[in-house]
């Protein structure tokens, strides 16, 4: 009997290929011979080169098939005993050991087609399975004979799984020597398609022989088939745990905008947008760019660093409410917003008990903690809210509502920080705080360049014109401010893979820049005139009276929505370049121009000139955004 050994490489080093010769040729068989199928450069799949390697094996009169990953040893095969299972079955496999684990064969899951390794035993040494690890099969001329070749169609796995299926309907049997172990070492767990080549191949697989019941029944559990593929990747979990934990937190606070613009004037709607307008002026400084820090820097079992960083925060968080609060008293705020802003300002601990538990279970990889009780909190606040309003009709009901659930919130993230931080505790340590602020001050500039640029024209449209107009523009605004968590989800999401491509492939960076282009052009141009058009008709059923006039400044503001999108495109490319500093010049000049602006047009054109210096301010940002970046691209494109 001749035994045909095929191996189907990719990039697989020399060394290795030599080591398979030596195991093969250890295993002392007389009439064998061994194809290395080289994968590298063809863009074939792993079915296709088994396919090759089988028939220039048919064409050397092979009558036995030993189809194999590289990444496998044959040490354990030390004579020909593992021949025996040649009278038992037509095609079958070994016991295997793969990430200290021992694998029997495979079995396919009878509702959803699916392929999964046996854990458990066998008590005979010969057991029928539905088919054997694709990473080392013996196949019998005879089987190819009557059912062909591998479906080329699979690319990678499951390609195994299907050619069983094949030749059990062909009434072949099919099983496992429990006897004889091998070694898998599993190269391929680093593939990157390695997840979503299973999930397609499966179902195709399932498509292809399963029954109407079975493919009724996987399409009816698709949402529990996401949740499963979501929280076995960390990144996913948390990337979509926080964006909708994000859009949870917008679509309440919206519901409860909708009930204080319909129970108070813009006078009294005003104070509301001014106390949290003043406090958070000054919040990039309680973060000081630490947020950013601990998720870069700290690692998860340096507990020393983790109570330095808590210390220092909370040294942040002292420092920025006196500012806050001293500030307050600086604008000679009347009694009726410094009240307000007093009982406001307990926002700044919670924000930064809340900051840290976030950066901590970040670290844990398990940020989605944050988004759980986020929601949760956010939903009592807003009901909480929404009741008090009701039943006082008194806006000073709402900040003692403030001041009570965020006191409640800030203890209890202080507790929940203490889960991941063993004996949390205030820690003086200058030189640890001196290591922190250096590492994280480029990015407290831009936060607070960036905070100032957004804030500066409520503040100077409330010194200059009064509470009134300050509530109509904030009103108008807040439409704009609902629709940010879209921005956000793409800063998050594409900023990471910017910094990747800017590293490793420069066409695939320029790529990604003109298709992130053209995709936010296209959702913030659609999003803009939706609302433009639609909102002078929906709108005034909630905004009325006062109100009426702030559908004209969101009818203006509403197209700096494209335009912001486009600029945090630029921006994350200026990141991933590492031209952090023209970011914050950039910040530096757009903060300056808005400031003139503003107070030279607010006098005479009110909220108005605050809407239209809003969107030509985003329009200017973004033409020196892509100005700049333009000569940044020409450099980089030169420089690799």
């Amino acid at each position: 009997m001749k035994i045909g050994f095929i191996f189907v490489l990719y990039k697989t080093p020399q060394k290795e290929v030599d080591r398979l010769k030596n195991e093969v040729q250890s295993l002392g068989l007389k009439d064998f011979k061994t194809y290395f199928i080289d994968n590298s450069f063809n863009n074939l799949g792993y079915a296709a080169g088994a396919n090759i390697g089988i028939k220039k094996a048919l064409k050397d009169n092979v009558d036995l098939f030993v189809i194999a990953n590289p990444d496998i040893s044959l040490i354990n095969f030390k004579n020909k005993l593992f021949l025996k299972a040649e009278s038992k079955f037509d095609i079958w496999g070994y016991k295997m050991r793969q990430d200290n684990k021992l694998y029997y064969g495979g079995e396919v899951d009878k509702w959803r087609m699916s392929g999964g390794l046996i854990l458990k035993k066998p008590r005979q040494r010969f057991v029928e399975v539905d088919f054997p690890s694709g990473s080392l099969m013996f196949i019998k001329k005879k089987v190819i004979n009557k059912i062909g070749y591998f479906d080329e169609s699979y690319f990678l796995y499951y390609e195994e799984v299907d050619y069983c299926i094949r030749a059990k309907k062909a009434e072949f049997k099919i099983g496992v020597d429990s006897f004889i172990e091998y070694d898998h070492f599993e190269t391929s767990k680093t593939n990157t398609k390695k997840n979503y080549l299973l999930i397609k191949n499966r179902l195709k697989l399932l498509f292809k022989y399963g029954s109407s019941k079975q493919k009724i029944y996987e399409i009816v559990r698709t949402p529990k088939t996401i949740f499963e593929e979501v929280i076995k990747r960390p990144f996913y979990l948390n990337f979509f745990s926080l964006n909708i934990s994000s859009l949870i937190n917008k679509v309440l606070h919206f519901i409860l905008f909708l009930i204080l613009i319909r129970t108070f004037k813009p006078e009294e709607y005003a104070i509301y947008t001014l106390s949290w307008t003043h406090i958070g002026l000054l919040l990039p400084l309680l973060d000081f760019g630490t947020t950013s820090y601990g998720l870069v820097y700290l690692s998860q079992d340096k507990q020393k660093n983790a109570i330095n960083l808590f210390s220092f925060r909370l040294v942040l968080s002292i420092l920025t409410f006196i500012i806050t609060v001293s500030l307050a008293f600086i604008f000679k705020y009347p009694d009726r917003i410094l009240i307000p802003i007093l009982l406001t300002s307990i926002v700044i601990f919670s924000n930064m008990f809340s900051g840290s538990f976030l950066i901590f279970s970040s670290i844990a990889q398990k940020s989605y903690l944050i988004s759980i009780v986020t929601i949760i909190f956010q939903t009592l606040l807003v009901i909480g809210s929404i009741i008090s309003v009701l039943i006082t009709k008194n806006i000073l009901s709402i900040f003692i509502n403030i001041f009570i659930f965020y006191g409640f919130y800030a203890f209890a993230n202080f507790l929940l920080t203490k889960r991941f931080v063993k004996d949390l505790r205030f820690t003086i340590n200058l030189k640890s705080w001196y290591k922190i602020a250096q590492k994280s001050f480029l990015f407290l500039l831009i936060s607070l360049l960036a905070g100032f640029y957004s804030k500066v024209d409520i503040l100077l449209l409330n010194f200059l014109k009064g509470a009134k107009d300050v509530g109509v523009y904030s009103a108008g605004y807040k439409f704009l401010d609902a629709l940010m968590f879209v921005i956000t989800a793409y800063n998050i999401s594409s900023m990471p893979i910017f910094s990747h491509l800017a590293k490793t492939n420069k066409a695939l960076f320029i790529n990604k820049i003109k298709k992130d282009v053209l995709l936010v052009l296209i959702i913030g141009v659609i999003a803009a005139l939706g609302i433009f058009i639609f909102s002078p008709i929906i709108l005034p059923i909630v905004m009325k009276g006062d109100y009426t006039i702030s559908i004209k400044v969101l009818r203006i503001i509403i197209f700096s929505l494209p335009l912001i999108l486009l600029t945090s495109v630029g921006l994350n490319c200026m990141y991933a370049l590492n031209k952090v500093k023209t970011v914050i010049f950039i910040f530096l000049f757009q903060l300056v121009f808005n400031v003139i602006l503003n107070y030279i047009f607010i006098p005479k054109y009110s909220y108005f000139a605050s809407s239209f210096i809003t969107l030509f301010g985003e329009a200017f940002n973004t033409l020196i955004i892509f100005f700049i970046l333009r000569g940044y691209l020409k450099k980089y494109e030169n420089s690799h």
